[in-house]
């Protein structure tokens, strides 16, 4: 399929109640369509993914990732 191109969406999805009931905390953090995850163990190390498409459902409120 010449010219074909695949579009990558991402989405945050809000906790489930096992999840809330552990105080379980957010590590996904998301800036326009960059996507960060960060280690809760050594929170100055993180993961940065671009995606065509990224969508916050999550209850908290979406932070920017910290430099």
């Amino acid at each position: 399929m010449a010219g074909a191109s695949v579009k990558v969406a991402v989405r945050v999805r809000p906790f489930n109640s096992r999840e809330m009931g552990k105080e379980s905390k957010c590590i996904i953090q998301m800036s326009g369509n960059t996507t960060t995850i960060i280690n809760p163990k050594q929170p100055k190390e993180s993961k940065s993914f671009n995606f065509d498409y990224s969508y916050w459902s999550h209850t908290t409120v979406r932070a920017a990732p910290a430099s």
